[in-house]
């Protein structure tokens, strides 16, 4: 996930620096938005399914080491 988010920062900084310019490309304006926006769903889908795993994990009484019963 860690990944993730460096590319969404990456495509954060490339948005900027298009709009600095005196006459931005709303093309690629458009092309950079779509992928940041892509990533932020990406992450949203990856972090619901940590929590939903985290909490099976939790209600299912599974230790740390990934073995059954109590900590």
């Amino acid at each position: 996930m860690a990944v993730l988010r460096e590319r969404r920062a990456e495509l954060k900084q490339r948005i900027l620096q298009e709009l600095k310019r005196p006459a931005p490309c709303a093309q690629t304006l458009r092309m950079l938005k779509r992928r940041k926006l892509t990533l932020k769903d990406e992450l949203a889908r990856h972090e619901g399914l940590l929590r939903t795993l985290d909490a099976l994990s939790h209600r299912d009484g599974i230790r740390p080491d990934g073995q059954l019963g109590r900590a």
